[in-house]
């Protein structure tokens, strides 16, 4: 197999240099983890001084890590795997459960993953009232301020809630937590429940609840959010619904392979106010 590209005039001509290093990646299998330059050089059919090179440059960019007895997959390769899963298969996997969420609720529905200090909404099913959660595919919110940022930062490493603080909490409402201190707070909360909540933090008189999805490693990935006007999402409403959005994320996050039961807690604990 030969990576191609098209020149000036629009011939196809082939990236010699690109195939040879996809084919080194590829060399390597659950059998053999570990290849050395001779043997990569004899089961590619290349000169070791082409394998050598290669190698060297594709552990230099992150892709190859070099061990002893020669050369192995590098972590950069599931980061970019995690990346598929993530953005497509996930939300596959998905959508269904948001069709389920919007028609017994009502209101609009969002499958959110985080990237830096932002949320990336990937998908989303529409309220059909004429009064809802007005937003789109692709749009990003800044993670604090969100109930899907919050649900999915309450799992995540310290680092990553770090880099979030570090980029700065801005106040988008008067509501909006905009300390670390009061965020930590916060993100205990969603831990002992199992959601998150957001009362007019990212718009006034907007409210939203977010549950987190997990995937085969444990790591929270993605959240769903169920978004609506303050007069219909009420403190009760989010109460009566909190279960049943914590359910749908655990059949997806079993779906994407995760296998450690989630907590789901009887009776969630009472702390969402209502926006005035």
């Amino acid at each position: 197999m030969r990576s191609v590209e098209s020149d000036s005039s629009g011939r196809r001509v082939t990236v010699a240099v690109v195939c040879n290093a996809l084919h080194v990646l590829t060399a390597f299998t659950f059998e053999r983890p570990v290849l050395g330059v001779t043997e990569l050089a004899r089961k590619l059919a290349l000169p070791k001084s082409t394998v050598s090179r290669l190698a060297r440059t594709l552990a230099s960019e992150g892709f190859l890590t070099p061990v002893a007895g020669g050369y192995r997959l590098a972590l950069k390769l599931h980061e970019l795997g995690s990346l598929v899963v993530s953005g497509v298969e996930l939300r596959e996997v998905a959508h269904g459960k948001l069709v389920q969420l919007r028609n017994m609720t009502g209101e609009t529905v969002h499958l959110a993953v985080l990237d830096g200090a932002e949320v990336v909404y990937l998908d989303r099913i529409e309220s059909p009232n004429t009064l809802h959660a007005f937003t789109r595919i692709g749009i990003r919110m800044p993670a604090h301020s969100t109930s899907s940022g919050k649900a999915i930062l309450a799992f995540a490493p310290q680092s990553t809630v770090d880099t979030v603080v570090e980029k700065g909490l801005a106040r988008l409402t008067p509501r909006t937590i905009v300390t670390r201190a009061g965020l930590e707070r916060e993100l205990e909360t969603v831990r002992a429940n199992g959601w998150a909540c957001s009362v007019g933090e990212s718009e006034p008189a907007l409210n939203s609840l977010a549950a987190p999805i997990f995937d085969y490693t444990s790591r929270a990935i993605a959240a769903i959010s169920i978004a609506g006007p303050s007069e219909r999402l009420s403190a009760s409403t989010v109460l009566r619904i909190a279960q049943a959005l914590k359910l749908a994320t655990a059949e997806i996050s079993r779906e994407m392979g995760y296998r450690l039961p989630q907590r789901l807690s009887p009776a969630p604990r009472a702390h969402f106010s209502p926006a005035s």
